[in-house]
């Protein structure tokens, strides 16, 4: 049996042309630069516990506590004005860890799906994991000077990498790691397979919404705008599977409806 919890680790706040970018012809929306608060809006930060019978993967780990008390100094000024985030108590990815009654040590590995900010800010409070996972292109681009990467964040804490093609965790295709390319060059998803070959996708940010994928919209960050169309066609199909249970994406609201899935 596989269990997967849906774990709220706090929320961003950003424009609403950064998840879809159909939602402004300004190409610089995104930014939220000039724009109102009118287009400002609230989406949540999700990390995913993984409960295998071959061992504990989390997906992502959120916020670091840092940013309820320094969050300027935290984020950096560039993700601070461009998408400040929020860590209310209770919700750091640690603190969602021991509710379930787990500590960082006991997790097997961490998968990244990205190296974003939200999705690697909370790596000090996991540290002690066995694994910590990134994609080979994802730790390379992020290795780069580039304003959406806080290296400083996950200095001195060993990251291992998985190759850039389809890699099966466990070589019993129940954990498979999927290129999902486009918003960061080395964007990940994760297959999980269960009895009676029923799965869930967690895709990271390959999309924010069902519309994401179901109607191709490009999100406001693209690293790679064609490799992003494809991966998004590649989700919707994954999606359009009898077998497929959920997509998850990060920063879905429609999520938390299913916050916790037996496969």
């Amino acid at each position: 049996m596989i269990k997967i919890h849906v774990l709220r680790v706090g929320s961003t706040q950003v424009d609403e042309a950064l998840p879809f970018s159909n939602k402004s012809k300004n190409k610089l929306a995104f930014t939220g630069i000039f724009r109102g608060k009118k287009h400002q809006i609230n989406v949540p930060v999700t990390s995913y516990l993984i409960e295998h019978p071959k061992g504990l993967i989390l997906i992502d780990t959120g916020w670091d506590t840092e940013i309820r008390t320094h969050p300027l100094k935290y984020e950096g000024i560039a993700n601070y004005f461009a998408s400040p985030g929020k860590l209310p108590a209770n919700e750091a990815v640690s603190e969602q860890l021991e509710k379930l009654g787990y500590q960082s040590s006991d997790i097997d590995y961490v998968i990244l799906t990205h190296m974003d900010i939200d999705h690697v800010g909370g790596i000090r409070l996991v540290k002690d994991a066995k694994h910590i996972l990134a994609s080979q292109k994802e730790l390379q681009a992020a290795s780069k000077l580039n304003p959406r990467y806080l290296r400083r964040l996950y200095k001195n804490i060993k990251i291992e990498t998985f190759p850039n093609t389809e890699y099966d965790l466990f070589d019993d295709v129940s954990v498979i790691l999927l290129p999902l390319p486009g918003h960061s060059e080395g964007m990940t998803g994760i297959k999980i397979t269960g009895d009676w070959n029923k799965f869930v996708v967690i895709a990271g940010d390959c999309g924010y919404g069902r519309d994401s994928y179901e109607k191709l919209i490009l999100p406001g960050i693209t690293w790679n705008k064609k490799a992003e169309l494809a991966s998004l066609k590649k989700l919707q199909n994954l999606a359009l599977d009898k077998n497929c249970q959920y997509v998850y994406l990060t920063h879905d609201e429609e999520q938390y409806q299913h916050k916790e899935v037996i496969l």
